[in-house]
């Protein structure tokens, strides 16, 4: 892996490095041993799928993984684009976007370079920001697939994709940091 990184590297190349959660300290998810190869992308990308489903626990990766791993990468000229995801639709991860937004929220705020929206049109797992059903008469039947006003609040097809845009301005200091979602559901 690491002649691989040293051989695109060689050639001027930019690197961005998808990584394991906990890349930083070779525990969990990580492979051990890696630690030098990790810290050799110009750019880490943690991932973050199936580690959080609330907002407390986007509070707790905030302390525990987004602000040491922010620090690790500043200290050492690495850019870090963490992954935010608007929770598994199918768990009722999502409560209308306030999980999604108090990611967003925890990335802005630890200084993140960029943020890795995960992921555009996983419908599979209900993870998807595009365009998705706003209720169940929407929903084909029997298709295991939930409607946006799972929880009971309406929200727009295209809601994701609006939240999903004011994260970015957010990111780009164009709206103030805020722990409240600005994006209206509907």
């Amino acid at each position: 892996c690491q002649d691989v990184i040293d051989w695109f590297k060689g050639q001027g190349v930019y690197l961005m490095g998808g990584v394991p959660t906990w890349w930083r300290t070779e525990t969990g998810d990580s492979r051990t041993g890696f630690g030098g190869v990790y810290r050799s992308f110009n750019m880490l990308s943690p991932w973050m799928v199936g580690r959080i489903a609330t907002p407390a626990d986007s509070d707790n990766f905030y302390t525990v993984a987004n602000a040491p791993d922010q620090a690790e990468c500043d200290a050492r000229g690495i850019d870090y684009q963490p992954c935010v995801l608007p929770g598994d639709l199918s768990q009722r991860h999502r409560r209308h976007g306030d999980f999604m937004w108090r990611q967003f929220y925890n990335m802005v705020r630890v200084g993140a370079q960029g943020i890795y929206i995960s992921m555009f049109d996983e419908f599979n797992e209900g993870n998807q920001i595009a365009k998705t059903a706003e209720n169940a008469g929407m929903v084909p039947s029997g298709s295991g697939f939930w409607a946006l006003d799972e929880d009971g609040t309406p929200c727009s097809a295209d809601y994701y994709l609006r939240l999903t845009g004011d994260g970015g301005r957010m990111l780009k200091g164009q709206i103030p940091l805020t722990p409240n979602r600005p994006t209206p559901t509907v």
